[in-house]
């Protein structure tokens, strides 16, 4: 039976008010220097008469386990209601204590997070808290403002030069320059929140000393200034081998050797730089929000969690590196979220296990175990297959066939259970 989803949402600041070091570069050692602009969870809370889905998308680099432990507790509320992820800033103090080298976590700031989004989603579940019908609208684009960062070059190795791969601009690499928007209204045609997604890591910003949403802070204040102070959810897209695009020379004399030793790499663009892409991005996404759009149904929720064991993924691992997808069904739309950072090739492994719906792909949930690497790269190496291993402090090695590893629970569940939209009829359930 299908059954009316209703929607309500709501942000809070998260911005730390004292010093901490940033995550998600292990040369930093010392505490943020100042705050370039805020930090921001934004929630969007789906209810139908049997199902709930509490969506938190913080400006973090990971969310981790400390964190999403604390809101289960403090909410009392199942694994499958809370979908909890991360933009992948490397500019936010660090929350997976996991995961040392990319940052020491100050556990009182992971407490003053898990308060202020716990405050915020129980004003949302108040019972006087007004629940809202709405229309829902779908928009995609392309944008052009990422690259590939897996560079197969000429490089000094131990055993002489050697062409192997490595992080570097690659321009022949894959991408996902897809952006997905929903945006969520009210009857009379309020916005009440909007939903987007891109596949581009977080990583650049024009100070590693400060503060930073980085570009999903710059999309989202670009949004308000058009649609007013609402609720913005970022989904970071699969998006483990691709970056922003700043490359090139740089006067520094270690830069300049490293490209002799390694070939071509990326380098910390200048503030002018920073700027000029980041809101040609915002721009082009707010543009976007005047094309055409898809009207989605959202009718019957459901939401469901399913593991992959360690085992079934890796070998030698340690026994604590189990990996979860959460799938999130609501009428016409799908969200398909996991503890790891997929490269972009899983988007379209997804796509085909997972057809017929609208599909959101997004990582960086929970306590993010590992990079998630397609079975060709597990042939070639580099930093998403090994490198990536002890900043993760990752155990074991990927099995041959990983991608049927991870994806096939995907498409068992999907087989052994029928489509939510065969349950009834569009035309019969437009909210």
């Amino acid at each position: 039976m299908n059954q009316e989803v209703f929607v309500t949402a709501g942000f809070t600041d998260i911005t730390p008010h004292r010093p901490a070091i940033l995550g998600g570069y292990e040369r930093r050692t010392t505490p943020f220097r100042s705050v370039a602009d805020p930090l921001e969870a934004n929630v969007l809370i789906l209810e139908d008469a049997n199902e709930r889905s509490i969506i938190v998308t913080a400006d973090l680099l990971y969310p981790g386990e400390l964190l999403r432990s604390e809101l289960l507790g403090t909410l009392n509320l199942s694994d499958e209601e809370l979908f909890l992820c991360a933009s992948h800033t490397h500019y936010a103090p660090m929350t997976a204590p996991s995961m040392s080298r990319l940052g020491s976590v100050d556990r009182s700031y992971v407490s003053y997070v898990a308060g202020r989004i716990a405050t915020l989603i129980q004003s949302l579940l108040r019972i006087d808290q007004p629940r809202n019908s709405c229309i829902c609208k779908y928009q995609e684009g392309l944008l052009d403002h990422s690259i590939n960062r897996r560079l197969r070059s000429l490089r000094l190795t131990r055993s002489g030069l050697s062409r192997t791969i490595g992080i570097g601009p690659n321009a022949e690499g894959d991408r996902d320059e897809t952006v997905r928007l929903i945006r969520f209204e009210g009857i009379g045609g309020a916005p009440i929140a909007i939903v987007w997604s891109y596949a581009c890591h977080a990583t650049d910003f024009y100070d590693l000393t400060r503060v930073s949403a980085a570009y999903p802070g710059k999309v989202r204040a670009r949004l308000r200034d058009k649609y007013g102070n609402i609720p913005v959810l970022f989904f970071q897209g699969f998006s483990g081998d691709a970056r922003p695009p700043f490359a090139g020379l740089s006067r520094e004399a270690r830069v300049i050797i490293a490209r002799l030793l390694r070939g071509p790499q990326f380098r910390l663009p200048g503030k002018r730089e920073w700027e000029g892409w980041s809101r040609g991005m915002a721009d082009s996404v707010c543009a976007l929000t005047d094309a055409a759009s898809r009207p989605l149904v959202i009718r019957t929720l459901r939401p469901r969690r399913i593991g992959i064991p360690e085992r079934d993924f890796l070998t030698d691992g340690s026994g604590n590196q189990a990996l979860t997808w959460h799938i999130i069904e609501c009428g016409d739309f799908r969200v398909a979220g996991i503890n790891a950072e997929p490269v972009v090739g899983y988007r379209k492994l997804l796509e085909r296990a997972l057809p017929g719906k609208i599909l959101f792909t997004v990582g960086c949930l929970d306590q993010t175990r590992c990079y998630l690497p397609t079975d060709n790269m597990l042939r070639e190496g580099g930093y998403e297959v090994d490198g990536f291993r002890s900043l993760f402090g990752f155990q074991g090695k990927f099995r041959e066939h990983l991608q049927d590893s991870i994806i096939g629970p995907l498409r068992a569940a999907s087989e052994a259970e029928p489509s939510l939209s065969e349950l009834g009829s569009p035309a019969d359930t437009q909210a």
